[in-house]
Formats: C-alpha cells, sequence, structure tokens
C-alpha cells in the first residue's frame, strides 16, 4: 500500500509538468512538439523510474539533516540571529532564501563538475535526448551532495522556514523548464534568469561549452563569475563521450564503476612509474 502511494505521489508530481511543457512545446514547434522519437520515450522512461528510486532515500536524508543541524549547533558555530528575520517582511525573507540557495547550487554545480565529483553528475548528463524530464536524472549522491549544503546553509542563515515550499516548487518547475527541448530565450532577461537556450549549452557535447553555465535559476551567476556562454542556439549533440545512455543500471553504478577505473588507473601509473625508477 505504502509502495503504491510512494508511486502515485511520484507520477502525479509529471502530470502538470507534462501539460504545461506539452503546451508551451505546441506553441513554440506546432505539432513537431509531440512527435515523440522512440530515443525520447526510452529516455522519460529512464527518468520517471530514476524519479522513482530517488524517494526512498528519504528517510536517510531526514535522518542526517537533524544530525548535521545537531551537530552544526553543538559546535557553537556563527548562524544569525532568528529575531533578525522577524522585522523582515516575508516576501524579503523569501527571497533572500531563493538567492542563498542558488548561490550555493552555483558552486555545487562547479564542485560536481571537478574531477572525481564529475563521475556522480555524469549520470544527469548522461541524456543525449534532453527533455523537461531530464531534471529527474540525478543520482542518489547528488542528492546527498546537494542537501549536506542546504542543511549548512540552513544554519548559518537561520532563515524562517516559511515560503520555503512555495520556493522548492518554483525551483522544481523552473529546473523542468530549462531542460525542455525548445529553444527558448528571453533576450535580455536571459542575463538574469536561466532558460532552456542557456541551459542547452550546459549540456552540449561542445568542449567550447564544457564547465560554462553553472547557475540553476539566475543566470547572473555565471556573468558574475566568467562562466556564462550563450553565443546563439545550440543545435548539436548533447551528452557526453562513453555516456550510458539509459541503461539505468549502468546509471546507478555509474559513479562507483568510474572510481574504480580511476584509482586502477592510478595504481597502473605508479607501478609504470616505479618500474622505470627501478631500471634507470
Amino acid at each position: 500500500m505504502e509502495l503504491g502511494i510512494v508511486i502515485a505521489k511520484a507520477l502525479g508530481g509529471f502530470l502538470i509538468p507534462f501539460v504545461l511543457f506539452t503546451l508551451i512545446g505546441l506553441i513554440v514547434q506546432g505539432r513537431d512538439a509531440v512527435r515523440w522519437s522512440s530515443e525520447l520515450l526510452a529516455s522519460v522512461r529512464t527518468n520517471i523510474l530514476i524519479s522513482l528510486l530517488n524517494p526512498w532515500i528519504a528517510p536517510v536524508l531526514m535522518v542526517s539533516v537533524v544530525a548535521v543541524r545537531a551537530g552544526y549547533d553543538s559546535l557553537g558555530l556563527p548562524q544569525a540571529p532568528m529575531q533578525m528575520w522577524q522585522s523582515v517582511p516575508a516576501w524579503l525573507a523569501v527571497l533572500a532564501w531563493l538567492v542563498a540557495i542558488d548561490f550555493i547550487d552555483y558552486w555545487n554545480h562547479r564542485l560536481l563538475h571537478a574531477p572525481g565529483f564529475w563521475h556522480i553528475h555524469a549520470v544527469h548528463h548522461s541524456d543525449e535526448t534532453m527533455n523537461w524530464t531530464t531534471s529527474s536524472r540525478v543520482h542518489v549522491l547528488e542528492t546527498c551532495v546537494m542537501q549536506f549544503s542546504y542543511i549548512l546553509l540552513a544554519s548559518w542563515m537561520n532563515l524562517p522556514a516559511e515560503g520555503l515550499g512555495l520556493i522548492v516548487g518554483l525551483r522544481l518547475l523552473h529546473n523542468n523548464w530549462v531542460h525542455t527541448r525548445q529553444d527558448i530565450s528571453l533576450g535580455w532577461l536571459g542575463y538574469v534568469i536561466a532558460t532552456p537556450r542557456y541551459h542547452h549549452w550546459h549540456h552540449a557535447d561542445v568542449p567550447a561549452a564544457y564547465n560554462t553555465n553553472f547557475g540553476n535559476t539566475f543566470a547572473f551567476w555565471d556573468l558574475l563569475f566568467g562562466t556564462y556562454r550563450v553565443p546563439g542556439r545550440f543545435d548539436g549533440k548533447f551528452g557526453f563521450e562513453g555516456t550510458p545512455g539509459n541503461d539505468i543500471v549502468q546509471l546507478l553504478i555509474w559513479p562507483y564503476r568510474e572510481w574504480v577505473k580511476s584509482i586502477a588507473r592510478r595504481m597502473v601509473t605508479l607501478e609504470q612509474k616505479k618500474n622505470k625508477t627501478l631500471t634507470v
């Protein structure tokens, strides 16, 4: 019974985005928006399956939230006084949450593109047929990295929880939108808010686009830190060389497999250097 409820809620979360982004697609592309290829359907199936598996880590994350917050408090680390926010208008507190979380997301995103961490985030980039459900293709380890940073941020800022649910909902919907297949740009507003065109370049399998456009909700972080790149419409290939594509088993074990391979290569290199030194 509980399994059925979890599945129903997870699938229900796809209904509103499906209707919304199908309508947007019809407006932008016409009937081409609903001509779904076998590759697209395979991508969607994989993304939905991953989204159904990830909620099972929720109890672990909840325990982690309590433990990390308790640890933060016990160490006496600095945090903003709660009364400071009582005199702040609700809309300003919500905005502070939104900007602060997105700032953390930008640097988390850069971290996940760094050597070692990339193997976790590569699961998200493995989708060669990018669509709005691609936002759900996230490895459980990436979820843990993001949540850990959010807990530290919340502990430090000590912001009230009011409005947090609204922020989460809007950010999820926006994240769906930037992964849509349609090339959508908002003109000058695209320098402020992340758009599908902006995010297409982030997923582009083109060397010039690597390590660019790390913003989640806001694009101006990339302008501030020199990682913005949107030269125009992107019509190339998504993904990366050697991607596991839609193989769900390979996606689940991908980080661990790649780490083992990296360690093995490192050991071989060290052995070769050792042998070379002995023969000199």
